[in-house]
């Protein structure tokens, strides 16, 4: 008498995660060969060719996205904010930028003098979601960005990019000290800008003081047909980081916390400076006009392993020893030391 065998299949985890996949391919692929016809039907042979081609990457990108979250082992320990090690962290965040007193050399044929313990400050762009949140105006606002890698859990190198604004506060006296051709004075009246033209015709007088030989004594106030001087484009920090980050409280299932970040760093400045001499000047494009050095210290509030705010302050030193001012060789320089406040948020993968 023979036995009936009944075999039972009960699928495996494994064999549903190979089910899950499979079914998700042929989907997306029926999806392609539909759109791939349709083209057909409305679309010139190249245009043709190009939908395919994009429908093909587009199936691609899902397919590998799918794998990538279905094949996962659940079985590995859950990572927390502390393992950072091989991690990028993108920010994003904005800046108000504060100076101290410079003193700015010019020269260029027939001058060479120096302004000294000039004030400058920073020009905030005022909150205007057309603006801010407009990604073609990114540049507008005085912004930070920084990107960063952890070579190990605490310790990462970042690069990244502070854009400060530069602006000499106009109307201020100064004392200067130097020489100024009186033909060079008379030469900047022939391509006066408007403003310092107004100013002029007003009081035609007041230039003319700048001219001859100055031992530091005289003072000038700082009028259009004086002086221009301001880095709005960009006073453009460029900066490689060294920086380790330490734990300050994290929560019991470890996917939140505070942190104590802290960076050391220096780095090229560009300028793109927008400067009028004598009355006479012009927007300079961007130009390498010196080196910077810098720290940083902030405190960074992790809400997940991938999300965060970070509040900080950087100080440091900036040398510019080749402005562009009004064209030609003529040039300025001038040294400063500067503090922003910095707030911004971050992502890390």
């Amino acid at each position: 008498m023979r036995t009936k065998l009944n075999i039972v299949f009960i699928p495996t985890e494994k064999y549903l995660l190979f089910q899950n996949q499979t079914n998700i391919r042929l989907f997306y692929f029926s999806i392609y060969l539909e759109y791939g016809a349709m083209s057909n039907l409305y679309d010139s042979r190249n245009k043709h060719l190009f939908i395919s081609i994009k429908h093909c990457l587009f199936v691609f990108v899902v397919c590998l996205f799918f794998n990538s979250s279905i094949s996962a082992n659940e079985n590995e320990p859950t990572e927390t904010i502390l393992d950072k090690k091989g991690r990028w962290n993108f920010q994003w965040g904005y800046n108000r930028s504060y100076y101290t007193q410079s003193d700015i050399n010019f020269r260029g044929p027939g001058y060479e003098y120096t302004l000294k313990d000039v004030n400058a400050k920073d020009k905030p762009e005022s909150f205007k979601a057309e603006v801010y949140l407009n990604p073609s105006k990114f540049e507008i606002p005085q912004y930070n960005l920084k990107i960063s890698y952890f070579f190990t859990d605490r310790f990462f190198l970042a690069f990244g990019q502070d854009h400060m604004k530069y602006v000499v506060t106009p109307g201020q006296p100064v004392k200067y000290s130097g020489y100024i051709d009186p033909g060079v004075i008379a030469k900047n009246q022939l391509a006066l800008s408007p403003e310092a033209a107004a100013f002029i015709y007003l009081f035609p007088g007041h230039v003319q003081e700048m001219a001859g030989y100055h031992g530091g004594d005289q003072t000038i106030s700082l009028t259009p047909d004086i002086l221009k001087y301001e880095h709005t484009d960009g006073l453009n920090y460029l900066f490689l980081d060294f920086g380790w980050i330490t734990p300050l409280y994290t929560s019991s299932d470890g996917m939140s916390g505070i942190s104590l970040v802290s960076t050391i760093g220096a780095g090229p400045v560009v300028c793109r400076s927008d400067v009028r001499v004598l009355g006479k000047g012009q927007n300079n494009n961007f130009h390498l006009s010196g080196y910077g050095v810098s720290g940083y210290v902030a405190t960074r509030y992790e809400f997940s392993r991938t999300y965060f705010l970070e509040l900080g302050g950087k100080g440091g030193y900036i040398d510019l020893t080749d402005v562009l001012t009004s064209g030609g060789s003529n040039r300025a320089s001038q040294n400063f030391g500067f503090l922003e406040l910095v707030l911004s948020g971050g992502i890390a993968i």
